[in-house]
């Protein structure tokens, strides 16, 4: 017997609440825009999910952002059959100069200079030493790479989640957290609801905890992995 999806259109949730609050459909676009205001919400604070973007460094070693990026997670390089994450350095240059009506570097302020390692050995050496780093402006929508240029990387990134031109969807064990959030809000413009605001509100934010829970939680062949992963014949120091 085939079982039902794992996920629902934002829009069937919305008519879904509706129905079973025995409300009409006369407010549906507001409860809709509520609706998508909450998955952007998920998506930004409490869902483990990132988009997987395989995205060009230009000759620049620059990477435009995605239009629907929120929060970069990370940038990583394929080695060895895995991606090898890009290590953040905030103060790395990260502007360009216009020459002739066209971007490139100038040395002279520091643009497209390749960035100082730590010592790698010796007493004095350190560990976070990496190929491949990274800065991130999100006023300008770029993302500024060194140890890359003219090739391809991974971007990992929090969406917005919402379709522009397309069908939005959201996880089903999203719907009672919905339920109770839609409920929360009316009571910003029904003045009749204002004595139980935050009764609506504790419900909402206990279904959003359990979620959160849900969503953080390990499995006990992933504790497993990480006690023996933890595990070396030689002391740790």
């Amino acid at each position: 017997m085939a079982e039902t999806s794992a996920l629902i259109t934002l829009e069937e949730a919305v008519t879904r609440f509706l129905f079973k609050t025995k409300k009409g459909t006369e407010d549906y676009s507001l409860y809709l825009e509520h609706a998508a205001q909450l998955l952007q919400s998920f998506s930004t604070y409490d869902s483990q999910e990132a988009r997987s973007e395989k995205v060009a460094v230009s000759a620049l070693g620059i990477i435009e952002m995605p239009i629907d990026l929120i929060k970069v997670k990370d940038v990583c390089v394929a080695k060895s059959g895995e991606w090898w994450s890009m290590t953040l350095r905030p103060e790395m240059v990260n502007t360009t100069t216009v020459v002739l009506g066209a971007e490139t570097h100038d040395s002279t302020f520091g643009e497209g200079v390749a960035l100082l390692d730590n010592r790698t050995s010796g007493y004095g050496a350190k560990g976070g030493v990496n190929e491949y780093y990274y800065s991130i402006d999100y006023k300008a929508r770029r993302i500024f790479c060194d140890g890359i240029i003219s090739d391809t990387v991974l971007l990992r990134y929090t969406s917005s989640g919402i379709q522009a031109s397309a069908t939005t969807y959201m996880p089903v064990l999203l719907i009672d957290v919905l339920d109770k959030y839609l409920r929360y809000v009316e009571c910003f413009w029904n003045d009749k609801l204002m004595r139980v605001e935050q009764i609506r509100k504790d419900d909402y934010d206990k279904e959003r905890r359990k979620v959160r829970n849900l969503l953080n939680g390990l499995s006990s062949s992933q504790w497993k992995d990480i006690i023996w992963g933890s595990f070396a014949q030689a002391p740790k120091r």
